[in-house]
């Protein structure tokens, strides 16, 4: 049986890495996803696939944007991403694109 980290054990830091490999945002969005949809994505794990709808996109990138208050619209960015992209690799590679450009790229 696979190790999948509990929520306690998701780093939501602003480093790149974390312990369990993931960028803050990508804890913060993992967070969000299990805490609404009830499961941990993976990098290609489909947001539909999963049951999301548009109300739960909407819970997950409010919940994940929490993550970086200083970007404008990044729930926005996020929501969109979720409806447009789905997979949970995409969501965080838009997220982190955006986190950059309002930072200077030091994201």
């Amino acid at each position: 049986m696979r190790y999948v980290p509990a929520m306690a054990d998701v780093d939501t830091s602003a480093t790149r890495d974390g312990p369990q490999g993931l960028d803050g945002l990508a804890a913060a969005l993992a967070q969000a996803w299990h805490g609404v949809l009830g499961s941990l994505p993976q990098e290609d794990s489909d947001f539909y696939d999963a049951g999301g709808t548009s109300i739960d996109a909407a819970r997950i990138a409010s919940r994940a944007a929490e993550f970086a208050p200083d970007v404008e619209d990044l729930d926005v960015i996020l929501m969109t991403a979720l409806l447009d992209e789905a997979r949970f690799g995409d969501v965080r590679r838009l997220g982190l694109e955006s986190i950059d450009r309002t930072r200077g790229g030091t994201a």
